[in-house]
């Protein structure tokens, strides 16, 4: 069913943008248990250990079923910009009884959740207290095997896009930030519509703000979360999710080796989207120095340009650079 938010102009000011690492965690969760939604994710799959993931994926399966409704309180949102893993998992983990127990009764009132989801939520409620300590003991060990050896990468992802959209906000307003996070989002007389039509749910969230956040593992979708008391919070997909685990940049990148050098060619071959220093040289398996230096040489002849965003760097091909990649 169609979602709309409405909001007033003073939620412009309370707009802010945050990452998720616990987020991240659930949802990669999930495309373990849907491979065949996430072709972009297939090579990053073949690498885990899923027997290993198999206990935790057990207790914590029946919190994020399809079709069913996920309880809020294993992924508060961020209070912040960024949270660690450990500050998310110290949230969940003081999360009140009663809140743990309202919040796994609703994943009985969905209509379309399955006999299995159900007797697993039935058998966390049994035991709160528990079944609490459980759920942040699996959520650590989904992190450890699902995100952490891939963190550095997905981060510097969902911070491109956030630096991105912040310039967007900065120079064409609110509403094309909006329009611009998922092909099914639009927004006009400030309301944001999700699924297509103005026809459905209308919540409004009007003086409460604005929380963005980027995901990797959300694609294809868009997940809103409205009760209060959090602020109103988007998960939308990344951009750029389908650079995030390209393959290793041949060695001998052929003509453009010849012309620019093996080394610059896979640079350029790599930056099929905008992209951090640190990224590109995790990307073709160089030190920060190098990939610098490489850049530079790019960047004076006209094939790269750099920007500043924060604390990182991020460049892209120029026109030429595009044109003699390929």
């Amino acid at each position: 069913m169609p979602l709309g938010l409405r909001f007033d102009t003073s939620d412009v000011l309370g707009l802010r943008f945050a990452r998720s690492p616990l987020w991240e965690t659930m949802e990669a969760l999930r495309v373990t248990r849907e491979p065949r939604r996430q072709a972009y994710h297939l090579s990053w799959l073949r690498t885990l250990d899923l027997r290993a993931l198999a206990p935790a994926a057990e207790v914590l399966g029946p919190l994020v079923p399809r079709p069913g409704s996920t309880p809020d309180f294993i992924t508060p949102i961020p209070t912040g910009p960024t949270t660690g893993i450990d500050d998310d998992l110290a949230t969940v983990a003081a999360t009140p009884l009663e809140q743990v127990v309202h919040d796994l009764a609703e994943g009985l009132r969905h209509p379309r959740a399955a006999s299995r989801t159900l007797a697993g939520v039935r058998r966390l409620l049994a035991d709160p207290a528990r079944s609490l300590e459980r759920i942040v003991a699996a959520q650590r060990t989904c992190w450890e095997i699902l995100i952490r050896p891939f963190w550095a990468t997905i981060d510097d992802l969902l911070a491109a896009d956030i630096a991105h959209r912040a310039a967007a906000l900065a120079t064409s307003g609110l509403g094309s930030v909006l329009n611009g996070l998922h092909r099914e989002v639009g927004w006009a007389d400030d309301m944001l519509v999700y699924g297509g039509s103005a026809h459905g749910t209308t919540d409004d969230v009007r003086g409460r703000g604005l929380v963005l956040i980027p995901s990797v593992f959300v694609w294809p979708d868009m997940v809103a979360i409205t009760d209060p008391p959090v602020q109103p919070t988007l998960f939308y997909p990344v951009r750029g999710v389908g650079t995030l685990w390209p393959p290793a940049p041949a060695r001998d990148p052929g003509a453009l080796g010849d012309l620019v050098g093996a080394t610059r060619a896979a640079l350029l071959q790599a930056l099929t989207e905008e992209a951090s220093t640190s990224t590109l040289a995790r990307r073709i398996g160089l030190g920060l120095p190098t990939t610098s230096t490489h850049l530079k040489v790019l960047r004076e002849n006209g094939l790269v340009t750099s920007r500043r965003a924060g604390r990182e760097v991020l460049h892209r091909r120029t026109a030429l650079g595009a044109a003699i990649s390929g």
